[in-house]
């Protein structure tokens, strides 16, 4: 293979079809480095340079009858300068800090806080305090190393954003040669457990929202609605904000979700501190057969990874999204604070008494208790699209090539679709 000189090429690349002049893309390869490292295999290249210029809109070519194509080589050079992803960001509508931190608090602030007293049950009053602490640190660190290794890797490829099944296919593509094979497995994985853990929330959502209006609307009917009901009222209006396709305008939303938690939080602290036992009335440690429980619903209501790319990626000022102080430091303190003081002194109230969802333990004919299961269902409601918008950007990003004529009456009705699926898989779960 031909070494191109130091000097970095600025060689336009041509379009095969048309012959016009597209982009220029930089090449940096040295022979310096072939002779430490050695060269990198050409299929590697060849897949590197498909990554890049798909990224970039540029068309593949090769020039000068060389098999090293002109794109940005991977020296790690350039992680230490030299490139800024964040200025070659172009996002439509950019989301500011406030935005950005209200969306995270509302795609970690779900159904889990209302779980956590009977999560708090399996594992004892001080051990749940202690292992829900230390759940949240060990979320949001793993978060900061997922979009550090982001940043990392745009500075070393040269592009401007990356995705979270992006991260894990260019990690392996810059990694040794023997794991370069293994790229696209890693970024269909990725996508895979996403879109199924993300649509399996929304249909847990559905039932949740729908339960609940079922608990204070039968009390006012002579006969009782099936679950199914309420299931399909909710459609429509799940179809209408789950047209939405920017997160800036998915803000508002988020933000009345975030009220609407935040009172129904505090109705519920008003019933929990009437009468509260004392301390020692309460196991410090439960037992070691059910910390399993402890641990699956604690991980489930804190883990709100799924959505950090899409909010990072979307931000007016992406590099205050972590750091010291951040918007991720400072959201996932907020949510850590309220789900263990949800957990803690909800099970410290109702004991072996807790259900699974703390508003069962209210009174079913006391009104305000009634308004508290309403302004949780809304908000559920609302946090469904944010929890849907993942899924949907990549579905529509691996099939938007197949709808080039009318992409956006296709991916309207993708999205409905999708909406429809969800409804029918949690009208179809046995038991609710």
């Amino acid at each position: 293979m031909p070494h191109r000189s130091n000097k970095e090429s600025t060689t336009p690349l041509h379009s095969p079809q048309h012959g016009e002049k597209k982009a220029t893309i930089i090449s940096e390869y040295h022979a310096s480095d072939a002779s430490k490292k050695g060269a990198r295999t050409e299929l590697a290249d060849l897949v590197m340079v498909k990554y890049k210029c798909q990224s970039n809109g540029v068309p593949i070519t090769v020039t000068a009858g060389s098999t090293l194509p002109l794109v940005s080589g991977t020296s790690k050079d350039a992680e230490r300068g030299g490139y800024d992803p964040f200025e070659h960001r172009r996002v439509p509508h950019p989301t500011s800090d406030t935005e950005t931190l209200i969306h995270l608090l509302k795609g970690s602030l779900g159904t889990g806080i209302l779980a956590m007293p009977l999560a708090f049950s399996k594992a004892g009053l001080y051990f749940g305090l202690f292992a829900t602490c230390i759940i949240g640190v060990i979320c949001t660190y793993c978060i900061h190393i997922l979009v550090k290794c982001a940043h990392i890797l745009c500075r070393r490829m040269k592009i401007p954003t990356l995705g979270f099944a992006d991260v894990a296919e260019v990690a392996f593509l810059a990694g040794p040669p023997s794991l370069q094979r293994f790229s696209n497995t890693a970024r269909g994985v990725v996508n895979t457990f996403l879109v199924i853990d993300l649509i399996g929330c929304c249909c847990v959502y559905i039932v949740f929202v729908s339960r609940n209006m079922k608990d204070v609307v039968d009390e006012y009917l002579s006969t009782p609605l099936d679950l199914q009901v309420y299931m399909l009222c909710l459609l429509p209006f799940l179809i209408l904000i789950n047209l939405i396709r920017n997160l800036k305008y998915l803000a508002p939303f988020s933000m009345m979700a975030n009220l609407l938690v935040g009172a129904s939080v505090t109705i519920c602290f008003y019933y929990i501190f009437q009468d509260l036992p004392s301390f020692d009335e309460r196991p410090k440690f439960s037992s070691w057969q059910e910390l399993p429980l402890f641990f699956g619903t604690a991980i489930f209501a804190l883990e709100g990874i799924g959505v950090v790319m899409p909010l990072e990626n979307n931000m007016k000022k992406p590099n205050h999204f972590i750091g010291c102080p951040s918007v991720l430091n400072f959201g996932m303190g907020m949510v850590v604070f309220l789900y263990s003081a949800v957990g803690f002194f909800g099970y410290l109230k109702y004991g072996d008494a807790t259900e699974g969802s703390i508003t069962l333990n209210l009174h079913k004919t006391d009104l305000l208790a009634q308004s508290v299961k309403l302004m949780i269902a809304v908000a559920i409601f609302l946090t469904y699209a944010l929890q849907f918008y993942v899924p949907m950007e990549i579905i529509w990003k691996n099939v938007k090539h197949r709808f080039t004529a009318q992409p956006t009456v296709a991916e309207y009705v993708i999205r409905i679709s999708l909406v429809v699926f969800t409804v029918g898989v949690a009208a179809a779960i046995p038991g609710h």
